[in-house]
């Protein structure tokens, strides 16, 4: 029986693509631990935030506000992210991401529903529920 924890994280080129994208955002001290399937839902929202970014280091005097994605990652079956020098959007955005996250299958990213497993929820389409018998 295959582990449940196959595909848990993000390979190490989606990271790379997410780093190159957002460099300020992402800046130097950053966790991602989010499962695989969820990787296109964490780039857009990733991204996102980037453009505020952008523009406020357009800004000279708001520079030192730029917003920082301290970590994402998944609980219960449901993506969190703390940004230090969030902003009403930011937070907006994150709001955002994490109702689709309940949507999304963790490992494929396929429509999905949230499940119990033990103590725990998870959130993967019928045939991952199906095949890690949860």
């Amino acid at each position: 029986m295959p582990s449940i924890f196959l595909n848990l994280t993000m390979k190490a080129s989606q990271k790379a693509r997410l780093k190159l994208r957002c460099p300020i955002s992402l800046g130097r001290e950053h966790q991602i631990t989010v499962p695989e399937g969820w990787f296109n839902l964490v780039y857009q929202m990733c991204a996102e935030i980037e453009d505020i970014a952008q523009q406020i280091n357009q800004k000279r005097r708001q520079r030192m506000f730029l917003p920082r994605i301290i970590f994402i990652e998944e609980h219960m079956g449901k993506l969190t992210c703390e940004v230090i020098n969030r902003n009403k959007d930011i937070s907006d955005i994150i709001k955002k991401a994490q109702i689709r996250s309940v949507q999304l299958c963790m490992y494929c990213g396929d429509e999905a529903h949230q499940f119990r497993r033990g103590g725990s929820l998870v959130t993967c389409c019928d045939r991952h529920r199906s095949q890690y018998s949860l």
